[in-house]
C-alpha cells in the first residue's frame, strides 16, 4: 500500500536544546519559513522553534500546492513524522491558524501524537464563514488587500518585479481558504490560546472566541495593539507570550 504524499518541508530557526520547549510555526498566506528568522533573536536560548515551509516557496519552491487546504494539511502531518518533528505548542498566523487546525485535526486521524497546546492569532475560528475579508484575485485587489493588511512596504508593493512574484503565491493561498469547508468533529485535547489585535477589521472579536468551541482544553483570548499584523508590530510582546505558553505546554507534555 503506497503511503501518501508529504508536502512541503521543515526549517529550524533556532535551537535551544533538547530540554527547551519547542514550538512549531506556519507561515501566513504569501509568508514562508523565512518570515520567522526575524523572531531569533528573541526567541534564542529560550525555546527551540520549527517553521513550516509550505509548498511553492523557499525549499520547496516548483513543489505544487495541493488540491485543498485539508489534503496540504494531511502532507505536512506525513512530513512532521519524517523529520521527527513533534512540538510542544503550534503557532499559526492567519491562514497559518487555518492551517494548524487542520493539521492538528490531521495528526490526530494518523495517529500521531499532538502538541499540548496552540496559539492561534489573526485569524475567524473555522466555524465562522471561510471566504470572511477575503479579496477578489485581480492584481489590483490583491496589491490594495495587501496595503490595507499592513506589514508590506509601500517599497515592495511599487515593485512591479517583486508584486509578479508575490501574486501567485498569495493568490494561491488565498484561493486555499476560499474553498475551505469547515467538517464538524470532535474538539481537539489541547489547550488553545487566541490573540488578535485591536484595529484587525477583518478579525472580530467573536470570531477569536468561537476558536473555543474546536478544542476542549483550557482556552485564553489576548489582545494587542495594531492591526491584522500585529504579531509583526508588536513582536517582542507576542514572543513572550509565545514563550510563555511554550513552556507551559512542555510541562504538560511531560506531565502527559
Amino acid at each position: 500500500m503506497q503511503s501518501e504524499p508529504g508536502y512541503g518541508s521543515v526549517v529550524r530557526i533556532c535551537d535551544a536544546g533538547p530540554r527547551a520547549p519547542s514550538v512549531l510555526a506556519v507561515p501566513y498566506a504569501g509568508g514562508s519559513a523565512q518570515s520567522f528568522f526575524a523572531w531569533k533573536p528573541l526567541l534564542e536560548g529560550r525555546v527551540s522553534l520549527w517553521a513550516l515551509e509550505l509548498p511553492g516557496r523557499g525549499r520547496c519552491f516548483g513543489q505544487p500546492m495541493p488540491p485543498s487546504l485539508v489534503a496540504l494539511a494531511q502532507g505536512l502531518a506525513h512530513t512532521l513524522h519524517a523529520h521527527g518533528v513533534q512540538p510542544d505548542l503550534v503557532f499559526g498566523h492567519s491562514l497559518g491558524a487555518l492551517i494548524s487546525f487542520e493539521l492538528l485535526r490531521a495528526m490526530r486521524a494518523q495517529g500521531r501524537g499532538l502538541p499540548a497546546a496552540a496559539l492561534m492569532t489573526g485569524r475567524i475560528a473555522p466555524s465562522k464563514p471561510t471566504a470572511f475579508g477575503l479579496p477578489r484575485f485581480t492584481r489590483g485587489d490583491l496589491i490594495d488587500y495587501l496595503r490595507d493588511l499592513g506589514g508590506t512596504p509601500d517599497s515592495v508593493l511599487h515593485n512591479d518585479a517583486v508584486i509578479d512574484m508575490m501574486l501567485p503565491v498569495l493568490q494561491g493561498d488565498l484561493e486555499l481558504i476560499a474553498s475551505h469547508e469547515h467538517r464538524s468533529a470532535a474538539p481537539l485535547d489541547l489547550d488553545l490560546a487566541v490573540a488578535g489585535g485591536f484595529d484587525d477589521r477583518r478579525v472580530p472579536m467573536d470570531g477569536l472566541l468561537a476558536w473555543q468551541q474546536a478544542f476542549s482544553g483550557d482556552f485564553s483570548l489576548h489582545m494587542f495593539p495594531g492591526g491584522h499584523f500585529f504579531i509583526e508590530e508588536d513582536r517582542p510582546a507576542v514572543a513572550e507570550l509565545l514563550c510563555g505558553l511554550a513552556g507551559r505546554a512542555a510541562l504538560r507534555s511531560e506531565a502527559a
